[in-house]
């Protein structure tokens, strides 16, 4: 009986050891990458991939056997070379990027895969369970290039199509402008829509009718002075003598002369005036 306890017992332990074991080999893991494994239409410029894990990866016990974790292969399995990069301010972080300063051929619409040896551990000394790989295709340049510029023309079709919309409309409105002016007045109309007596609307549409005229005539006859001033200062002289076809007065020519018949008549009258008040002062004292 005491065998068989004993027996249990040493089952249990190795079980539990076997177990602990088994956990503690598959805690590190890769919580967040970018790309993502599958992610298309990546850039290939500054080729890299960013990664997240759950436990800091980065310390300086590791870290270099760590970068030696990594490796980017294309399409064919040819080796993309690297440079691997832990982030100091949060040791979970690492970026393998394309090192540019070797020669690199990085292609467009290319699928380009990241290895992870099953080796890469953190700072516990757990590992990865199994080898990890995240795959990303770059971008079809030529691809893109024709849809931007497919968008562009579509853009600028848009564009043209709504200005020459606009301008349709804008011209519609001004047909509509115009026409509006030369229908006929109607004043039954108009009273419907004023409220105000047919009488009224038809002695109001009188008064504009003639204001309107009027206006008209003043430009006119202000248009035609105008000419006829134009006329009359291209006209060339005849003999030293200037033709003009009608009396203008001399400051139109730029005179300042004053001839004086003004003052001479000022002054008559108040000396006339000044006479009669004498006269009828000595009348008043002879009486």
């Amino acid at each position: 009986m005491k065998r068989l306890g004993s027996i249990i017992c040493l089952v249990a332990l190795i079980v539990t050891m076997t177990a602990n074991t088994c956990f503690a080999a598959q805690t590190l893991k890769i919580e967040d990458s970018y790309p993502v494994d599958g992610q298309k239409n990546t850039t290939k410029e500054n080729l890299c991939v960013k990664l997240t894990f759950n436990e800091e990866v980065g310390t300086k016990d590791i870290k270099k056997a760590n970068s030696e974790c990594f490796k980017i292969t294309d399409e064919n399995g040819k080796k993309v070379p690297i440079k691997v990069f832990f982030d100091p301010d949060d040791l979970k972080k690492v970026m393998v990027l394309a090192d540019t300063t070797k020669k690199l051929n990085i292609t467009d619409n290319t699928e380009y895969t990241l290895t992870i040896d099953p080796a890469f551990q953190d700072k516990n000394g757990d590992t990865l369970d199994k080898e990890k790989k995240i795959s990303f295709t770059t971008m079809d340049q030529a691809k893109g290039t024709k849809v931007y510029m497919l968008m562009m023309v579509l853009m600028f079709v848009g564009i043209f199509a709504f200005s020459t919309l606009q301008a349709k409309k804008q011209a519609a409105k001004m047909m509509g402008d115009e026409k509006e002016k030369e229908a006929p007045f109607n004043p039954y109309k108009e009273a419907k829509k004023t409220g105000k007596p047919v009488e009224e609307i038809i002695a109001e549409h009188e008064k504009e009718v003639e204001k309107k005229k009027a206006k008209e005539a003043r430009k006119a006859a202000h248009e035609k002075r105008k000419k006829e001033d134009e006329e009359i200062e291209d006209e060339e002289p005849d003999n030293g003598n200037y033709k003009v076809k009608r009396p203008r007065p001399i400051a139109d020519g730029g005179s300042s002369y004053i001839t004086g018949r003004k003052a001479e008549a000022e002054a008559r009258i108040a000396e006339e005036e000044r006479l009669a008040r004498r006269r009828a002062a000595n009348k008043k004292k002879k009486k």
